[in-house]
């Protein structure tokens, strides 16, 4: 059965910019992507990343979200228990963000951080964000599905032709898992 979710729209943080982060000491070498999102109004997680600064210990519990007639986009949604309450949610377009919500899945994890509208990742590797864990239990079944119909659709309109479209599919695929695969040693 799965799980029902209201999130509300001030709940939401736009994605700003994405893209990963490798360190041979966290989560086994495993590229992990990192999120930065617009804390320019909801300044929640701002605080919630300084309190971590000092103190690397919270709970965390997250849930994937879609529509269920409208798989253009997903929401991982976040529930932070400790240090601080608090629920956000970040909106994937599916199109445009396949590979990083693979990579979510893949590492099981992702590094989040605030920022304002024109930040990049490269302006400042030092600046603060957390690690949250997406474990194992944060299921996202409808997944391979949503992603195999949206990589067939890109291709589609990228001039792939129908006979051609299954093998280039699971090809684009097979690279998106393999990139997200890979450790630092």
């Amino acid at each position: 059965m799965q799980k029902k979710v209201k999130i509300e729209p001030n709940d939401y943080l736009n994605l700003i910019n994405d893209g990963a982060i490798a360190n041979a000491k966290t989560a086994d070498g495993k590229l992990i992507p990192l999120l930065i999102v617009d804390t320019s109004v909801n300044k929640d997680l701002t605080h919630l990343v300084n309190m971590h600064e000092g103190n690397n210990i919270g709970d965390v519990t997250s849930l994937w979200a879609y529509k269920r007639f409208d798989h253009r986009y997903v929401s991982l949604v976040l529930f932070f228990e400790r240090p601080v309450e608090m629920k956000l949610a970040i909106s994937f377009e599916v199109l445009r963000y396949a590979p990083l919500i693979e990579g979510i899945l893949i590492s099981k994890a992702l590094y989040l951080q605030p920022g304002k509208p024109g930040d990049k990742i490269g302006d400042d590797f030092s600046a603060p964000k957390i690690l949250v864990e997406i474990p194992e239990r944060t299921t996202f079944d409808i997944w391979e599905s949503i992603l195999n119909k949206a990589i067939k659709k890109k291709l589609k309109k990228e001039g792939v032709q129908r006979k051609n479209l299954n093998k280039a599919a699971d090809e684009h695929i097979a690279l998106i898992k393999g990139i997200w695969g890979k450790r630092l040693k």
